[in-house]
């Protein structure tokens, strides 16, 4: 079900909470501007009004220039003259026909009816009412009348040169709303050109979050939950979004079976965190964690090993503060923002499996299952063979001694028969150009029908050439190809039982 869509918008004013003297007042503010006024009175407050609420004087207009004026001087219009205008304001909740023909009936005497006439009243008037409110004064000579309801005066209100007023009566002020709009966008705007200055084109390195709330940074022994809870955290810079910053919240060992469709991770160890220095015995004991879940994971299929990676973004509009100096015991930019009771500083997350650097997986449609144990040994090698060394393909040895780190030997009939995973094995270097040592480690050994190769050649015809350069021969449907996937040590590894970098 779709999530349903949440618009702010301004409720109805609530004219009701002023009283009769403060609505006529708020009435006489709107009015000001309502037409040139010579003078605008508020006679309703002193009582024996004659029905006037506020009254008002039309500036005069004066005579067209030019025109020859026959009127005697003592019968010209007296300068304070104009017309005269009869504002009335009725603070009830419902003014029908009736009433509304009764109220006029009250106020304007046909015998003597001002120019213009205003009625104000806090409710909706209806057709029925605003029709008899034009028949009665039309009846009585008036020339300009209007009703203003509360949909008027809200109209009227709303306007940006009456905003003074709606602050004064009501406390809001839709004119400070858009200021601090505008300032929202220029902070949001001057977050994102920081972070842009310092992390520049493309985002990398680390970052540290910090809640804007704590008053203890170093000390997270001042937070008995600072585990749980950091008020502060180094984190590594993944992208810059539209919205805010990317960073990499956890990356945790995972399994993916892309045709079974299942996948499982350990959240024993984060593999985004470095482990530096070791000195105490708690970062021994976590680097030695970490060599573990390393250790079992690296032995799992190539094909099912994956990352499973969290990302989380901070919008550029709840960054508080950069300090893009950092101090010495984080030397890197320093991002404030005020943390969340459950997400801390994130205001969302996105997770998905990544296989290698160029390709990942997304977490939809798979099914998690039960592949990593809740307690990991430590990583060991098996058997250790030296001597003879094995002999494998020019090309392979070639390719292994130039950087590569992996690589997958194929044999048949009894050749690699006597490895399995943990084993290590030195190569025969006869014809390398470099006298450094190359030993192999078995992480993981299958075997395979022939006829199961030749159809996946069919889709990756490098992979049946690569099979038959190291058998020596053609491949037949009928081998049982014995698959050997191994991974590059150095010699110091061995010589300090180290199967894990």
């Amino acid at each position: 079900m779709a999530k349903p869509h949440v618009t702010r918008t301004l409720g109805p004013i609530h004219f009701e909470d002023l009283d009769p003297h403060r609505f006529e007042d708020l009435v006489r503010q709107l009015a000001y501007d309502f037409r040139a006024w010579k003078s605008i009175e508020s006679t309703g407050r002193g009582g024996a009004d004659d029905g006037f609420d506020v009254r008002a004087f039309e500036e005069a207009r004066a005579a067209s220039p030019g025109v020859e004026d026959e009127t005697d001087p003592e019968d010209a219009a007296h300068p304070m003259e104009g017309n005269l205008w009869m504002i009335q304001c009725k603070r009830e909740k419902a003014v029908g026909p009736k009433k509304v023909a009764t109220i006029v009936a009250d106020a304007v005497k046909p015998e003597a009816p001002p120019y213009g006439y205003i009625l104000a009243a806090p409710m909706h008037f209806s057709k029925l009412a605003h029709d008899r409110f034009r028949e009665e004064l039309r009846s009585r000579g008036v020339m300009e009348f209007y009703l203003w309801g509360a949909g008027e005066l809200e109209d009227m209100l709303f306007q940006p040169k009456n905003d003074n007023i709606l602050f004064a009566f009501f406390g809001i002020s839709l004119v400070t709303k858009r200021r601090s709009r505008t300032s929202a966008v220029r902070s949001t705007v001057l977050a994102k050109n920081k972070l842009m200055r310092v992390l520049g084109d493309r985002p990398s390195g680390s970052v540290l979050l910090r809640d804007l709330n704590d008053e203890h940074y170093p000390s997270d022994d001042e937070y008995p939950d600072f585990d749980k809870n950091p008020r502060w955290k180094e984190l590594s810079v993944h992208a810059l979004h539209a919205l805010g910053l990317i960073v990499v919240v956890s990356r945790h060992y995972a399994y993916l079976d892309r045709q079974g469709k299942t996948w499982d991770c350990t959240k024993a160890v984060d593999g985004d965190r470095l482990m530096i220095g070791g000195g105490n015995d708690e970062d021994k004991q976590a680097k030695a964690r970490r060599l573990a879940v390393q250790g079992f994971w690296e032995l799992l299929p190539r094909a099912n090993r994956a990352v499973l990676v969290r990302h989380g973004l901070i919008r550029f509009d709840k960054i508080e503060y950069i300090d893009d100096k950092g101090d010495e015991g984080f030397k890197m930019p320093h991002i404030y923002v005020t943390y969340d009771a459950k997400r801390g500083p994130f205001v969302g997350f996105h997770e998905y499996l990544e296989i290698n650097e160029h390709s990942s997986a997304s977490m939809a449609g798979l099914t998690r299952t039960s592949v990593f144990p809740d307690h990991f040994p430590m990583p060991s090698f098996g058997t250790i063979y030296r001597d003879p060394p094995l002999v494998i393909d020019p090309a392979l040895r070639s390719w292994l001694q130039h950087g590569s780190r992996e690589a997958t030997l194929y044999g048949v009939g009894p050749q690699y028969d006597h490895l399995n995973p943990t084993d290590v094995v030195l190569v025969d270097g006869q014809g390398a150009r470099s006298d450094e040592k190359l030993f192999l480690k078995v992480t993981h050994v299958k075997v395979i029908k022939g006829g199961t190769l030749l159809k996946m050649s069919e889709e990756n015809p490098p992979l049946q050439r690569e099979v038959e350069r190291q058998v020596g021969r053609s491949l037949k449907p009928s081998d049982k190809v014995r698959v050997i996937e191994v991974s590059s040590i150095s010699e110091w590894q061995i010589d300090q039982n180290r199967p894990v970098a």
